[in-house]
């Protein structure tokens, strides 16, 4: 994620990766580990609220006897 796109997110973690003593490269492994996690989770959500939305058009009517 850029540098820009960080600052906007404000996330923590992405300070805490920041400050921590590492490598520049492990440095960037460490934030593009966090951009795919947040893929992920942006992808799941996705998903779940898509099978969510086709879920209510498969509901049957109910029928009163």
């Amino acid at each position: 994620m850029r540098k820009v796109n960080q600052n906007a997110v404000g996330s923590d973690v992405y300070a805490l990766i920041q400050r921590a003593r590492m490598s520049e490269l492990d440095r960037q492994v460490a934030v593009d580990a966090m951009r795919i996690a947040e893929a992920f989770a942006d992808a799941v959500f996705w998903v779940k609220e898509k099978v969510a939305a086709i879920g209510t058009c498969f509901l049957k009517p109910s029928v009163k006897h």
